[in-house]
């Protein structure tokens, strides 16, 4: 009987401190607490209109309600989606969008106290677009003795969209500069447009190139007989030619050691992958940054593919 009263005494304490625990964690997690969260904004805009100035991209949601869902809800990630075209965006170009503190879904007991901001303005355009050629821009100086030509850009003009004011304005569209020192022999490099306004767009993805000649008044290193190599799938290639010279100029500084001079500088016939039988194919030179080539010979090769 007494170990029973016993038995009853200790789980009434066990259930007791349980339940005060219980009761603590509760009161401690429906505290209510204040907090801020950021949500990013997403306009959907009518699909002949821009934007004139650069829109609100996130507003902050001061919100209060229990410290248990605190973490769940700053960490979520959220984005509001504005349709411009629900706003009489054809009729009024300059208007506000109230942000509705109920476009938030937030857990039961927590509410929205306020949204900074509250009201966006909108500046909105018509779209346009226009044709311009390329500006070719330079930094940097060419090494010693060389001298650049026959610049060219491929294409030599964009099609680019934005709104009206900025389209009607616009003459031209510089690239991004090349730096010349770091021109080499390749004479083709890629290059990429600088978009005066960001809210200018291309048309389309352009693979713009920018092709050149670089000259010098002599060539001050020459080899001969260097191997040419085959850049190709196929293992059944012959040619008649096997080798091929280069003038190259070269820095005072790496022309006294001529063996390794020779040792970086390849000569490669780049094959289509899927030619076949006698074909007439360009020989290219791999060089190091600081070497330039001045003249291959021959330019060309014929070889015959099985």
């Amino acid at each position: 009987m007494k170990m029973r009263n016993r038995m009853k005494k200790h789980s009434l304490k066990f259930i007791s401190i349980f339940l005060s625990l219980f009761l603590w964690v509760y009161v401690l997690n429906s505290e209510k607490v204040k907090f801020e969260k950021t949500v990013t904004l997403e306009y959907i805009l009518p699909v002949d209109m821009m934007f004139a100035a650069k829109p609100q991209h996130e507003v902050t949601f001061m919100i209060e309600g229990p410290r248990a869902f605190v973490r769940t809800v700053a960490e979520r990630e959220d984005r509001l989606v504005i349709d411009l075209n629900r706003a009489n965006a054809r009729k009024q170009l300059n208007f506000t969008v109230d942000i509705n503190p109920a476009q938030l879904n937030l857990p039961f007991g927590m509410v929205v106290e306020r949204v900074l901001p509250r009201r966006l303005p909108i500046k909105l355009e018509k779209k346009a677009s226009k044709i311009v050629p390329l500006k070719l821009q330079f930094a940097g100086h060419l090494p010693e003795k060389l001298s650049l030509s026959n610049t060219v850009l491929e294409p030599a003009e964009v099609e680019v969209y934005g709104p009206r004011s900025l389209i009607t304005k616009l003459k031209e569209i510089p690239i991004k500069p090349v730096e010349l020192e770091s021109l080499t022999g390749l004479n083709q490099v890629p290059v990429e447009v600088a978009l005066p306004d960001e809210r200018l767009t291309l048309t389309s993805g352009y693979d713009i190139k920018f092709s050149y000649q670089l000259k010098a008044a002599s060539a001050n290193f020459t080899l001969k007989d260097l191997p040419i190599k085959f850049l190709s799938h196929s293992r059944k290639i012959n040619s008649s030619v096997k080798t091929a010279s280069v003038k190259l100029l070269v820095p005072d500084k790496i022309i006294k050691n001529r063996s390794n001079v020779s040792s970086t500088i390849q000569v490669w016939a780049d094959i289509p992958d899927d030619a076949r039988g006698r074909l007439e194919v360009p020989l290219k030179v791999v060089l190091p940054p600081s070497i330039h080539l001045l003249e291959i010979s021959p330019k060309t090769i014929i070889v015959n593919i099985q």
